[in-house]
């Protein structure tokens, strides 16, 4: 009997707080109302976008941006070349395709899935694309990597918020998504990190770039956190792979105006396993194959070198370019460099000399060797 009364005593007090507590809401709402109203005023100043992409100003500040793709198909090296974009001593990759608008940004990059090795990996090839040293410390190009793969879901909000203010950046890249929540089709959690996302953006003047996993059969984004991302986002870039010509593509929606698609593969020479990042001509890509364009990519290579000169100096130059880390792997591309034509090699004395296939024997024509 007594358990009864306090049970109907506590039942009531709780009906009494929850009015008060809904009352106190309604007059917090009421006195807002006058605030959402939109009035007709000049026009407010757009966020700035923080790269150009074929010529169209993409990812401005205060905005959600979703990179999605199949697995293993593009999505972090495409997040890289937003990176070597920025770090970049001319602000550009892939011959200008995509432009970091402005000096150097502040990019803080969060993994969620991948090892610590091939998230190193990513890295170094930002920095060789970008054409610093292999063992370059990006944290000293404002690039800040942080790995929450082992932090428990309900943790990694909080970290990647604590670090953006720490940080404060104009591109956090969260690679990806689904591994903030514990189930993609949960409606309610897809909600909260898409709104969650949206407030990091606008609460500190940031884009916000997520990344997301194509389904296999439909093509679209997976998930309610997929219907969520297609609500909220200002620009998506879908990834596909190539596999019959080895490279990616990226396909753009925007808001506004899409930029055209863009093409692009990982260079890895013999010897090289980071390589680096480089443009394909679109108009080449029916009759384009794996060798077709490694050979392209050496022949633009050698079109720099000091050529005629010697091994040794070859080998030097090759390796200040800072794409190899060794003679060993310098070596072996130039041995690829004879097998598709582009080189050819020369007894002199006790030396190789090296010269274009396209360009006169150095020897015959009277050219003077490089010493560079």
């Amino acid at each position: 009997m007594l358990s009864a009364v306090l049970y109907s005593t506590f039942f009531r007090i709780t009906i009494i707080d929850n009015r008060m507590n809904t009352e106190e809401k309604i007059k917090d709402l009421q006195s807002l109302l006058p605030q959402k109203v939109i009035m007709n005023v000049p026009d407010e100043e757009e966020p700035p976008a923080l790269f150009t992409i074929n010529g169209v100003e993409v990812l401005p500040k205060q905005t959600v941006s979703v990179i999605a793709a199949q697995k293993k198909s593009g999505k972090t090296n495409f997040a890289g070349l937003l990176m070597t974009a920025s770090v970049s001593p001319d602000h550009q990759v892939l011959n200008g395709a995509i432009r970091s608008n402005g000096e150097s940004l502040m990019i803080l990059y969060f993994d969620t899935e991948q090892p610590l090795r091939d998230a190193r990996r990513t890295l170094r090839r930002v920095m060789k694309t970008a054409g610093y040293e292999y063992d370059e410390q990006w944290i000293n190009h404002n690039i800040v990597s942080i790995s929450v793969k082992d932090i428990d879901e309900s943790d990694r909000m909080i970290i990647i918020e604590l670090a953006v203010r720490e940080y404060k950046p104009q591109l956090v890249i969260v690679d990806g998504i689904a591994d903030l929540i514990y189930s993609i089709n949960d409606e309610k959690e897809a909600k909260e990190v898409m709104v969650w996302m949206d407030y990091i953006a606008c609460q500190y003047d940031c884009a916000v770039v997520g990344m997301l996993h194509l389904n296999y059969n439909s093509g679209k984004i997976g998930g309610w956190a997929g219907t969520m991302a297609n609500k909220k986002f200002t620009d998506c870039f879908i990834l596909r792979k190539d596999k019959e010509h080895g490279l990616f593509v990226v396909e753009h929606e925007g808001r506004g105006e899409s930029a055209p698609k863009l093409y692009f593969k990982i260079f890895c020479p013999p010897g090289d396993k980071v390589g680096w990042w480089s443009i394909v001509d679109a108009n080449i890509i029916p009759e384009l194959t794996k060798e077709d364009a490694e050979e392209m990519d050496l022949r633009k290579l050698m079109d720099a070198a000091p050529l005629p000169c010697s091994n040794t100096v070859l080998v030097t130059w090759l390796m200040n370019t800072k794409r190899w880390t060794s003679k060993s792997p310098a070596n072996k591309a130039l041995r690829k460099c004879k097998d598709y034509g582009i080189l050819n090699s020369r007894r002199e004395g006790k030396q190789s000399i090296w010269y274009m296939v396209s360009t006169p024997d150095a020897q015959e024509q009277g050219l003077e060797l490089s010493n560079d």
